[in-house]
């Protein structure tokens, strides 16, 4: 009886680990797509965009977790790369260590805030990250020249404030997200549990 009991309870974490996986996927999935979207819309400088890939990684960091989020932002980035051609080139590099780096800091932000940092809050804090990393790593590794920096004080300004469009977007999207996609959460919580 106690090995039926044993193979029950596997079965039960096999599932829940298949529905983590699923899950995933599906973000990763819906940001590649969000991303390639984004490639397409005009933008007053071809490295601003929106940023709502961002926003999917936003909704795994508090629906799954940190780990869950920094898997969606960096499968989500190298799957991109291999689509639109920019596999092995700076760009990757540049995707790849803003979307780490907002991860990182929306995650800090998160545990830090608790329930004086909402959701659009955290979703700032990622946005500027992200665009200053990417700053940091193109004046390293492409331009080293103090030229570009010129352009990183208007850049992290529209961060900001894609930051809160993103965030404003997610809380809002959230609702209409069907519960079993977001770990049967139905809205951001503040702090995240």
């Amino acid at each position: 009886m106690a090995s039926s009991g044993n193979r029950t309870s596997t079965m039960a974490s096999d599932l829940q680990g298949l529905r983590r996986v699923s899950r995933l996927a599906i973000y990763v999935a819906i940001g590649a797509a969000v991303a390639g979207l984004e490639r397409l819309v005009p933008t007053p400088l071809p490295w601003i965009r929106l940023g709502l890939a961002n926003g999917v990684a936003l909704i795994a960091l508090y629906s799954m977790g940190f780990q869950a989020a920094l898997i969606v932002n960096i499968t989500r980035a190298l799957l991109v790369g291999l689509l639109f051609g920019t596999w092995a080139t700076p760009a990757l590099l540049l995707s790849l260590g803003g979307g780490i780096a907002a991860v990182i800091v929306m995650e800090i932000v998160r545990r830090m805030g608790q329930s004086r940092i909402g959701p659009v809050g955290v979703s700032v804090s990622g946005a500027f990250a992200h665009m200053l990393v990417q700053f940091i790593l193109a004046s390293l590794l492409l331009v080293r020249h103090g030229s570009l920096m010129v352009l990183a004080g208007p850049s992290l300004i529209a961060a900001v404030i894609s930051g809160v469009l993103v965030g404003v977007v997610v809380v809002v999207a959230v609702d209409r997200i069907p519960p079993h996609l977001l770990s049967g959460k139905r809205s951001l919580s503040v702090s995240g549990e």
